[in-house]
């Protein structure tokens, strides 16, 4: 959606290095935001399977019945903890990767380009 954007608003084919690299980064953020309650749940989650293990017992609490423990105990921004490193380490991974990915997309696209006619000169001698 925001690659759209960009081009729309600049009227061009394709986006420019750091147009791509902040789409990443700020979509890299936005997921790391989104997904982040999900990872809280499953660590809790794998936590508390190790601490069956090691009691012995076989109660397993499902994920509701973490998600309910862990906001009473210790509220909703528990849900969010460990967010500024989450979003540090995965907004700019995900910057570079798209960016990457987009500058090699267009360096092979003309690069093929290139072979195309090439070989399209070649065929008319």
């Amino acid at each position: 959606s925001m690659k759209s954007v960009i081009l729309k608003n600049t009227m061009s084919d394709k986006m420019t290095m750091v147009e791509s690299f902040s789409c990443g980064a700020l979509s890299g953020g936005i997921a790391a935001i989104l997904t982040l309650p999900f990872d809280v749940i499953k660590t809790h989650r794998q936590i508390s399977l190790g601490e069956t293990r090691v009691k012995g017992s076989t109660q397993v609490t499902s994920t509701l019945r973490l998600i309910i423990q862990l906001y009473h105990r210790e509220g909703m921004h528990a849900l969010f903890a460990g967010l500024v490193p989450r979003v540090v380490k995965v907004a700019p991974a995900c910057a570079i990767m798209i960016s990457s990915y987009e500058y090699f997309k267009n360096y092979f696209k003309a690069r093929n380009r290139e072979q195309r006619l090439g070989l399209s000169e070649a065929s008319m001698d």
